[in-house]
């Protein structure tokens, strides 16, 4: 064949590219210049050199074919610059938007630290529950939201969490308010306690203990200690049919004196006070005495 200048050459159709066997001419300067040849596929599987694409509405996409639109993943990352200097430019990834091209970015500890599953629509944190892993998103003046991994609870305006309370929320360093709801607070954990003559312990582990007293007997409901702020609700719900008799055990309580609460809808709810290391009654609707 005779020389041809590259310009003479005939053009090669893009759907006629094969990477594997197509060849560039290249010239090796590892020792002494020499004409080599290449194949597309080498030239590009290990370039170790900086790349960059800069220019009005460029696009760099991976995925197994072009973004399509279609209900099958094609393009898996998508990146383009804008029309000029003041357009917004975009990282898209799952440009097709389908369900089989997912998200997963890994950690030291994790390899699932950051997971999109684009089938199910779940964004997960921690996919694979390492206890190492943490999450964490700031605000102007700190954190706002903290997952603790391994303690397995969470703060709201505090990223110091001790594990003992699955939240954790901060107060607000102007007004003091932690929370502000406009719907209810539901405290559904409750004891069903069903009293025998003398000592009968509520649960502190549950915010509500409803006791059912014997038809005879004097029963006591005995408190330990709390933690600081921990709000209990002690209620009478049943009571047969006979002269039994209930109180709230005093040893615990900052009033030295045991309130009875013997007739059914009988409440007493106390707070406990970290400082004084015992029990105060906020509110009560019994009938008896509940002292000073």
């Amino acid at each position: 064949m005779a020389d041809k200048k590259i310009t003479a050459l005939t053009d090669l159709a893009a759907t006629a590219k094969d990477p594997a066997l197509d060849l560039l001419h290249i010239i090796d300067f590892s020792a002494a210049p020499v004409n080599k040849k290449i194949t597309v596929a080498n030239l590009f599987s290990n370039a170790n050199t900086d790349t960059h694409i800069y220019g009005a509405s460029k696009t760099f996409e991976v995925g197994f074919a072009a973004e399509s639109g279609a209900s099958t993943a094609t393009s898996a990352l998508k990146v383009t610059t804008g029309a000029n200097n003041s357009t917004d430019q975009a990282v898209v990834i799952n440009a097709d938007g389908t369900q089989y091209c997912d998200l997963t970015v890994k950690s030291l500890n994790s390899n699932s630290a950051i997971k999109v599953d684009a089938g199910t629509d779940d964004v997960t944190i921690n996919g694979d529950s390492v206890a190492a892993v943490d999450f964490t998103v700031n605000g102007d003046n700190g954190v706002n939201i903290y997952s603790d991994g391994g303690l397995d609870c969470v703060g709201i305006g505090t990223g110091t969490v001790d594990g003992t309370a699955t939240l954790t929320v901060a107060a607000d360093a102007t007004t003091g308010h932690a929370i502000s709801t406009a719907g209810n607070i539901n405290m559904s954990g409750v004891q069903a306690l069903t009293a025998a003559a003398g000592n009968n312990a509520a649960s502190l582990t549950v915010p509500v203990t409803r006791v059912t007293l014997p038809a005879t007997g004097a029963c006591v409901i005995t408190l330990a200690d709390g933690v600081a702020g921990q709000i209990k609700i002690i209620q009478i719900g049943a009571k047969a049919s006979g002269n039994a008799t209930c109180t709230l055990d005093a040893t615990n309580l900052v009033t030295s004196t045991a309130p009875a609460i013997n007739d059914v809808g009988d409440t007493v709810t106390c707070w406990y006070d970290a400082t004084a290391a015992k029990w105060l009654i906020i509110s009560s609707t019994t009938t008896g005495n509940i002292g000073a």
